[in-house]
């Protein structure tokens, strides 16, 4: 199976670690994919340098849930803390790649979450993060650090929702858009590592002239040894059409580009809080 624009090799995921559930299941999508691609994980922990600062403060407390007791909060006591997670970070990371015989490294950084993450992820193929994670902030079914990402990262980004993991069928939603033919040669390189994987291919089109066009455009650009591809059109470019679509073709993980025109970002969001499956979203 060959693409005219072949995805390029996927060498380094990053993960994002804080020992949260929603780290952890990127962590363990992650390394299934590492082990399919060959790739290594990175996996980075942040020392929330707005934590630190809190803790900094005059008035800074902590109120335990067992007493309702509040007790003074200082910054030695979170230097430990964010210590201790980055030990079981790391320990979580070196089992799992164990487990799924894949070389890892750890790094820690410290600073603004978002900000570090996507320094880091220049020297990555791929960033791997859960939708929500231990933050406790952001809008809906994701967390700051997750929305950030959507918005500002360059590099292919697997967004994770709790429990979630690649599987097939691998589902791409497809415009023409030169960032969608990224996205179509990414979904068909996963998909050649998930056996017997099958591609589903959502056409974004208003007239069956453009149906038929964005079909022959896809198959074009497939192998024609490829049969396990099939194609659904989706008239309404609306996110509860295109989630419905997904659930119904049953999809484990979507391809998109972030910039798909009949979807818009301000729908994306929406589209992406209706699904429940990995989402691999392809910036420039």
């Amino acid at each position: 199976m060959t693409l005219a624009d072949p995805a390029p090799p996927v060498r380094r995921i990053l993960v994002a670690l804080d020992a949260s559930a929603g780290s952890l299941t990127a962590l363990e999508a992650a390394a299934t994919l590492a082990a399919r691609v060959h790739a290594e994980l990175l996996g980075l922990f942040i020392e929330d340098i707005n934590l630190l600062h809190l803790a900094g403060l005059p008035l800074a407390a902590e109120v335990s849930i067992w007493s309702a007791r509040a007790r003074p909060l200082t910054p030695g006591e979170m230097e430990q803390r964010l210590r201790a997670q980055a030990v079981r970070a790391q320990s979580a990371l070196a089992r799992v790649a164990a487990r799924f015989q894949v070389r890892s490294v750890f790094r820690v950084a410290r600073g603004q979450i978002a900000a570090e993450l996507l320094s880091a992820a220049i020297e990555a193929d791929l960033v791997a993060v859960g939708a929500t994670s231990g933050e406790g902030r952001g809008v809906g079914r994701f967390g700051s650090t997750a929305q950030a990402l959507m918005a500002r990262a360059t590099r292919p980004l697997l967004i994770l929702p709790r429990g979630a993991t690649i599987r097939a069928p691998i589902g791409l939603i497809y415009d023409d858009s030169p960032l969608s033919q990224q996205a179509l040669a990414l979904a068909v390189h996963f998909a050649a590592r998930l056996q017997g994987a099958e591609l589903v291919v959502l056409l974004l089109a208003d007239s069956t002239e453009s149906e038929q066009r964005l079909r022959e455009g896809v198959e074009s650009r497939l192998d024609r040894a490829m049969t396990n591809a099939r194609y659904r059109w989706l008239v309404q470019a609306s996110p509860e059409a295109a989630a419905r679509a997904i659930r119904e073709e049953r999809i484990g993980a979507l391809a998109l580009a972030a910039d798909i025109e009949a979807v818009g970002w301000e729908s994306m969001g929406k589209l992406l809080e209706r699904t429940d499956c990995a989402v691999l979203l392809v910036r420039r």
